[in-house]
């Protein structure tokens, strides 16, 4: 085994660029390891332990939780609902509101990380294929390719085919229904000089919450790589297939937490109540396609220098579900009905046996009070027997598709190791609403295809230009680097129902530095010490809304610093990080008709974006990995951040802090001011786990404790504000794995996983308005024969 715990990025490119065509022909492999990546900053790579601890039904994205500094939380323990994943790190969010992280696929951008129109790594890549996942906290990889990576990156690396030929079936079996199915066929090596594999699998869950009808995840994902070697030039094709179709989870508030722990409000038997029934689970959909693929050119074009390009193109479509508790009555500006754009000037919960609205009995006053107050005009004891209730199936559809190129120049110079390089991509994303009507609300939810109304019809159109140049100075034991890079942005509407397109929007960063140094104290022991200015481009969907005041919008921005220290001993690694993060100019929606009871299912294009200000960020990550013995492993991590406020909220409060009223003079709503600790950002967490190797059998026992939260401000006066309580979960695995060599078989292996196994019940991931949350996912167990041919 070879280890470098000290050397350039480029000459290890460089040195595997040259040496894969001498693999591919003898079918020998030396062993790399790269124990800690010599970078100026933060950064960590996800051991093997990590993944084991998670069962292959899970979603590529658990396997970071334990890293420092990182909180990931997902609907279920198989990550099953993308709506109620959330991912923070440093005081930066990935949530239904926020898109703070930057997210690549072997270094190929996922496009966003939204619910509308984005898609997360685990769309991308199956968890058998998983090679590593490359963190960068807070200051990224200068070629990093993102609109989003205000703190930080999360680079997944796929595994690259295998020199045996060989195939591979799996199978899962768990709690909630859970079956996974996986096949892997393995080429070997083809032709003296190329290594190729394809991937299927098939899973399903159902909701941990309820039982019979209340929905689940049903997942079919293909991948195919292939890596091609040709003396100096190495070119490697990846393709990605997911279609997946998913039942959402719900937030709830504290106060539903405390009184049904286990019930997110959603319910999973039909009544033929509208206002009831607009809460049935099977009702709240998310369902998508992505396919991803590209080709990456490596050319080594002498010993000291690297060229490597990489086109890329990306199709995303998809649909959001919601089933509101009434048809519409949509108008053109006229006052006229229509069936396209327009507004809505009225909803109706009853109709007669024509199907004409009906009004509730003016003597009536009684309302349903769950999930929320109906008021008359949804009760059905406000009508006539005779009345029908009706619904609608709301269909929010997304399709997007984006074409790029990276290309990244690598020279080294003496002294220098020189990388410079460019990131361009077109991106089309259309987003229309349409309402379909149910077609008999007493039975199911079954609707006409036809739709009764499309609210909208938008086009967004989005061109980025990314030039970065860095050199990385070595003197000695001492390493400098200098870098630069720029985001040149542009965006457009078109609308389509008005046939008219908005003016181009410039969302272009200043020209953006970073500088870092990296000290070799000893051959054990390395300083560093970062400064980077990181940027996040505004998002097309800021003009999805009417009211935004584009002009007044400026793009998000961070600058981070980072000091650390890296250990690497025979047995021992640590790495302590202390950081600084200003951040500023955050984005956030101002929705209208906030203070109303319930979904406002009919808010279209309405609302604003608007600049709320900064958010002042400190913190230590401390982790730690020993080997106890050749068999037994310790790793820890410590996280503690402190995110506060850095200026009132300009929504709710004037310059002087003094709180703003609506048109009726009314105080609005309590929010944030300056130096108050920011919303859902826990101050604390503590991982600690161990991992145990035994022959063919392996062990492992993870617990992780997040620290409590704070949420809303309840009250101006007092400045009191909701409260989560902190949780420690539990997981363990084990496993067997055993070369057989019989007849077909050349080893099994047996895998068993249990997530949370104490059950401990708590709340996990936020909305983002510090109001409601996700439940965290109860004890889960799954079981995975998997053999080898």
């Amino acid at each position: 085994m070879r280890t470098f715990t000290k050397r350039s990025t480029l000459s290890l490119a460089i040195a595997l660029a040259f040496s894969t065509n001498s693999f591919a022909n003898t079918n020998e492999i030396e062993e790399v390891t790269v124990v800690a990546k010599p970078t100026s900053f933060a950064n960590s790579v996800i051991e093997q332990s990590m993944i084991e601890q998670q069962s292959s039904v899970s979603s590529v994205l658990s396997v970071m939780d334990n890293l420092p500094g990182i909180s990931i939380n997902e609907g279920d323990a198989f990550g099953g609902d993308d709506w109620s994943t959330t991912i923070t790190m440093r005081g930066f969010s990935i949530d239904g509101n926020q898109q703070q992280l930057g997210m690549t696929v072997d270094g190929i951008p996922n496009g966003g990380s939204n619910y509308g129109g984005g898609a997360k790594a685990n769309r991308y890549l199956d968890s058998e294929n998983l090679a590593t996942v490359e963190v960068g906290q807070g200051t990224s990889d200068i070629a990093s390719a993102s609109l989003e990576a205000l703190g930080g990156t999360f680079n997944f690396v796929s595994k690259d085919p295998s020199l045996e030929r060989g195939t591979t079936f799996a199978y899962t079996n768990g709690d909630h229904d859970a079956t996974r199915y996986y096949f892997k066929h393995e080429t070997g090596t083809l032709f003296d000089n190329t290594q190729a594999y394809v991937s299927y699998s098939q899973t399903n869950t159902s909701r941990w919450i309820g039982d019979g009808s209340n929905g689940g995840k049903d997942n079919q994902h293909a991948e195919a790589k292939f890596v091609s070697n040709f003396n100096a030039l190495t070119v490697t094709g990846r393709l990605s297939y997911d279609d997946v179709s998913e039942t959402n989870y719900n937030s709830v508030s504290l106060q539903q937490f405390a009184q049904t722990p286990n019930w997110d409000q959603l319910t999973w038997n039909w009544t033929g109540v509208p206002h009831f029934d607009q809460m049935f689970a099977e009702g709240w959909g998310t369902l998508r396609e992505n396919a991803l693929g590209y080709v990456k050119f490596e050319y080594a074009i002498s010993p000291s220098s690297l060229l490597t390009i990489s086109p890329y193109y990306h199709k995303n479509s998809g649909r959001g579900d919601w089933i509101p508790p009434y048809l519409t009555s949509p108008v053109d500006k006229d006052g006229n009905p229509t069936t396209e754009g327009g507004t809505n000037a009225g909803s109706y919960g009853f109709a007669d046996s024509q199907g004409k609205p009906l009004t509730p009995n003016a003597n009536c006053t009684d309302t349903l009070s769950w999930p929320w107050d109906s008021g008359t005009g949804l009760n059905p004891a406000c009508y006539p027997d005779s009345a029908i209730p009706v619904m609608s199936y709301r269909h929010t559809h997304y399709d997007k598709d984006r074409l790029g190129l990276t290309a990244d120049y690598k020279l080294t110079l003496g002294m220098h190791d020189i990388e410079a390089g460019i990131w361009l991509e077109q991106t089309d994303r259309d987003e229309s609403r349409d309402w379909h009507k149910v077609i008999d609300a007493r039975v199911y939810h079954h609707f006409d295809s036809t739709p009764y109304w499309t609210q909208y019809k938008n086009t967004f159109e989005t061109d980025t230009f990314k030039w970065y140049v860095q050199d990385s100075i070595s003197l000695g034991d001492f390493t400098v680097n200098l870098g630069a890079k720029q985001y040149l942005v542009e965006l457009q509407k078109y609308d389509h129902f008005a046939d008219l397109r908005s003016d181009k929007i410039n969302s272009d960063s200043d020209v953006l530095f970073s500088a870092g140094a990296l000290y070799q104290l000893t051959s054990s022991t390395e300083l560093f010490a970062s400064f980077s200015e990181n940027f996040s481009a505004i998002k097309d969907g800021v003009l999805e809304r009417d009211s935004s005041t584009l002009t007044e919008i400026e793009p998000e921005t961070a600058e981070n610093i980072d000091f650390g220290v890296r250990y690497k001993a025979d047995r021992l690694s640590l790495t302590a990080t202390a950081y600084s993060i200003a951040f500023d100019n955050r984005i956030t929606f101002i929705a209208p008709g906030s203070d109303t009871g319930g979904i406002d299912y009919t808010i279209g294009t309405n609302g604003s974006y608007i600049n709320v200000g900064g958010i002042d960020s400190q913190g230590i990550e401390l982790s730690a990995s020993y080997m106890l013995t050749n068999e037994w492993n310790i790793y820890t991590s410590y996280t503690n951040n402190s995110s506060e406020y850095a200026s009132h909220d300009p929504s709710a409060y004037d310059a002087d802090g003094v709180i703003l009223k609506d048109e009726d003079g009314k105080a609005l709503p309590p929010s944030f001011k300056k130096g108050d600790d920011v919303i859902d950002s826990p101050s604390d967490m503590f991982v600690l786990s161990t991992d145990y190797y035994s022959g063919d059998f392996r062990f492992g026992i993870s617990a992780k404790y997040t620290g409590e939260r704070l949420g809303a401000f309840l009250d101006e006066q007092t400045r009191t504000r909701n409260k989560v309580d902190g949780y420690t979960v539990l997981d363990i695995n084990a496993g067997y794995a055993a070369d057989v060599n019989a007849g077909p078989f050349k080893s099994i292996d047996i895998a068993f996983a249990v997530t949370n196994v104490t059950d401990k019940q708590y709340l996990a991931g936020g909305t983002g308005n510090g109001s409601t949350y996700f439940i965290g996912a109860p004890r889960t167990a799954a079981l995975t024969f998997t053999a080898n041919f």
